[in-house]
């Protein structure tokens, strides 16, 4: 029983995981831009914790934009920055 169970759990870590990497840089990139609208709204309205944990999701996306950049042999994406408009909408 406690064999099926981590081996369950261990499968569930590994689809998690290759799932987890299917995104491209340029998503990545509109990860990072969605989070840093996000962090700048939420400081206008004074929701300064929320903004803070946007703006570090905001650099931990950036940060996977730029590595997925290197491995994609593409340029390394700019860094959004406060005040910058909110990205476009997502392709369908």
């Amino acid at each position: 029983m406690k064999n099926i169970f981590v081996m369950t759990s261990l499968t569930a870590i590994v689809v998690g995981s290759v799932l987890g990497c299917g995104a491209s840089s340029a998503e990545e990139t509109r990860r990072a831009q969605t989070h840093q609208h996000n962090s700048d709204q939420a400081a206008q309205q004074g929701q300064y914790g929320v903004a803070g944990d946007e703006q570090r999701a905001a650099a931990d996306a950036h940060h996977d934009a730029v590595k997925k950049a290197i491995d994609e042999g593409k340029p390394l994406p700019p860094e959004p920055q406060r005040g910058d408009p909110p990205p476009p909408p997502a392709p369908k």
